[in-house]
C-alpha cells in the first residue's frame, strides 16, 4: 500500500508542477509580449490555474496520501522533502477557501497590469484601489493561515519560513546604526567621477555585451532567454526554461550589465537545481532570501568588483568606443561611488539597504493601519528624505517605482537584505576554499565560483531549509557581521579613508 500511495502522491505533485510551470509561462508572456487588451482574460486564466493548483494541494486525496506516507519514516531524501513541503502547504492552504485563492490570483494579475500603465502615466490614483485590495487580500489569506494578529510576520514567513517581525526589526536597527552615519561620512569625502561610466551606448550593443557577460558567469542560453520588460524580472519555470527581462539605458551601460547579472544570478541558481528534482515541486529555491543572495552575489560581489572590470572593461571597449582610456581602477571607483537616489534600482550597495528599510517600515504601517494608502506617497517621500536625503520627483520615481506590491510580493523586500547577509557568509566561506577567487575573476574564469555555488547551494534547491543550506556551506548562523565587514572594507578602500 505504501508503494501505491507513493506513486499516487508523486503523480499529484507532478500535476502541481506542470500547472505551476504553465502559470509561470503565462506570467512571462504577460510581462513581455501579451497584447494590452488581453489583461482581463489573462487574469481569469491565471485565477483558474491558481484554483486548480489550490484544489490539488488541499484535496481529500492529498490529506489521505500524506497521512499514509507519514505513518512510517521515509528513507528517500527527495520523497521526504516532498512530503514535508506538501504537508506545510496543505496545513496552510486548507484553511483558505478555493474561491478566495482564485479571486486573489485574478486580482493580482490585473493589479500588476494596471500598475505598469499607472507608472507610465505617473498616476498613483489609477492603481490606488487595486493596491488597497491587494493588501486586503493578503491580510485575509494570511489570517486564514493563523497570522491574524501579526500579518507582517505571516507574510514574511511566506518568503522565508521562520522570519519574524522582531528579527527583522533588530537586524534593521543594526544596519541603520552602521549605514546612516557611514553614508553621511562618505558624502563629505571627495567623490569619484560618475562621468567615467557615462556616454552613449546603443541598446543593441548593450544586449550583445550583456550576453557575453552572462555566458562567462554561467548562464546557459540553451536553457533560457532574455527579453525587454518594464521591470527586471525572472520567471522561475522548469530548470531548462528560465527566462528573465532587462531594461537598457543608452547613457549608462552598467545599469543593464548589473541588472543582467542580478537576474542572471537568479536564473543560474534555478538552471543548476538537481535533475532528480524534476516534477517534484522541489526545484525551487529554499527561500526567496537565499534566491536573492544568488542574484546579488553575481551583481555585487562579482559584478561590482575591481577584478571583474579588470577583465571586462577591455571587452566592453570592443562594444563601446565611448569608454576611452579610463583605467579599471577609476572605472571601479566610479561604478561603486555613493549614488544617493530615490530610485532603488540605481542605488549603490550601501544606500540600497536603506531603500529596503524604507519599504519595510511603510509596509508595517499600512498593515497595522497607522498609515492610509492615500497618504502613502507623502510618507514615502518623507522617509526617503530622512534616510537618503532626497525626495522622489514624482510618484513614478517613488511609490510606483517597484512592481512588488502590485504583484503580490508584499513583505518581500527584506529578502534582499537577508540575501546580502547570506552573501557575506558565502563570500567568507568561498574565499577560505578558493583563496584566489578574485584572481580567477581577473582572468575571466568563473568556473570554480560556479561549481562552489552549485555544490553548496543550487543543486539542493528546497530539499534543505535556508538555515541548513547556510550551516552546511559555512558552519555559521545568519548574521550581518560578514556583510558589514565586506562593506566597510570595500568602501574604505574606494574612498581611501
Amino acid at each position: 500500500m505504501a508503494h501505491k500511495a507513493e506513486q499516487q502522491f508523486r503523480s499529484v505533485m507532478q500535476k502541481i508542477d506542470y500547472l505551476t510551470n504553465i502559470s509561470q509561462t503565462l506570467s512571462w508572456d504577460m510581462r513581455v509580449m501579451m497584447p494590452q487588451d488581453a489583461a482581463e482574460y489573462r487574469g481569469a486564466e491565471m485565477g483558474f490555474l491558481a484554483g486548480q493548483i489550490h484544489a490539488l494541494e488541499t484535496s481529500e486525496e492529498m490529506a489521505a496520501l500524506l497521512q499514509e506516507l507519514e505513518a512510517a519514516p521515509i528513507e528517500d531524501r527527495v520523497l521526504a522533502a516532498m512530503v514535508r513541503k506538501a504537508r506545510f502547504t496543505y496545513d496552510k492552504l486548507s484553511q483558505v477557501p478555493e474561491a478566495l485563492y482564485s479571486a486573489y490570483a485574478d486580482h493580482n494579475l490585473k493589479t500588476e497590469h494596471i500598475w505598469a500603465e499607472a507608472r507610465a502615466k505617473n498616476d498613483y490614483a489609477m492603481v490606488l484601489p487595486y493596491l488597497k485590495q491587494e493588501f486586503a487580500y493578503k491580510k485575509e489569506l494570511i489570517s486564514c493561515a493563523g497570522f491574524a494578529n501579526d500579518p507582517l510576520t505571516g507574510l514574511m514567513d511566506e518568503w522565508e519560513a521562520g522570519t519574524t517581525r522582531q528579527q527583522i526589526d533588530r537586524l534593521y536597527e543594526e544596519l541603520k546604526t552602521f549605514l546612516i552615519p557611514f553614508v553621511r561620512r562618505l558624502r563629505d569625502e571627495p567623490q569619484p567621477n560618475p562621468a567615467l561610466v557615462r556616454g552613449f551606448f546603443p541598446k543593441e550593443k548593450q544586449k550583445a555585451f550583456c550576453r557575453e557577460v552572462l555566458r562567462a558567469v554561467g548562464y546557459n542560453f540553451d536553457r533560457g532567454r532574455v527579453d525587454e520588460g518594464a521591470h527586471p524580472y525572472t520567471t522561475f519555470n522548469y530548470r531548462k526554461d528560465i527566462r528573465f527581462t532587462c531594461r537598457y539605458f543608452e547613457d549608462d551601460f552598467t545599469r543593464a550589465t548589473l541588472s543582467s547579472l542580478h537576474e542572471g544570478g537568479h536564473a543560474i541558481h534555478w538552471q543548476n537545481m538537481g535533475e532528480d528534482l524534476d516534477g517534484t515541486t522541489l526545484a525551487v529555491s529554499t527561500s526567496l532570501s537565499v534566491d536573492e543572495s544568488q542574484s546579488r552575489f553575481q551583481e555585487n560581489i562579482l559584478g561590482r568588483s575591481l577584478a571583474f572590470w579588470e577583465y571586462f572593461l577591455p571587452v566592453a571597449r570592443k562594444f563601446f568606443p565611448d569608454l576611452g582610456d579610463v583605467s579599471p581602477e577609476d572605472f571601479y571607483r566610479a561604478l561603486n561611488a555613493l549614488h544617493v537616489s530615490p530610485i532603488r534600482l540605481t542605488a549603490d550597495e550601501l544606500t540600497y539597504n536603506l531603500h529596503i528599510i524604507l519599504r519595510y517600515e511603510l509596509e508595517k504601517a499600512l498593515l497595522d493601519g497607522s498609515l492610509s494608502f492615500e497618504d502613502l506617497p507623502a510618507a514615502w517621500s518623507e522617509k526617503s528624505e530622512a534616510y537618503l536625503g532626497v525626495r522622489p520627483a514624482n510618484d513614478a520615481d517613488g511609490v510606483l517605482q517597484d512592481m512588488h506590491w502590485f504583484s503580490g510580493y508584499i513583505c518581500y523586500f527584506q529578502s534582499y537584505v537577508l540575501g546580502n547577509c547570506y552573501d557575506g557568509h558565502f563570500l567568507h566561506a568561498m574565499q577560505r576554499e578558493i583563496p584566489d577567487m578574485f584572481d580567477q575573476v581577473r582572468r575571466g574564469d568563473f568556473s570554480h565560483i560556479l561549481r562552489w555555488n552549485v555544490s553548496h547551494i543550487h543543486r539542493f534547491a528546497s530539499t534543505k531549509t535556508p538555515r541548513q543550506v547556510l550551516w552546511d556551506a559555512t558552519g555559521e548562523e545568519l548574521s550581518a557581521r560578514h556583510y558589514l565587514q565586506y562593506l566597510t572594507d570595500k568602501y574604505t578602500e574606494i574612498y581611501k579613508l
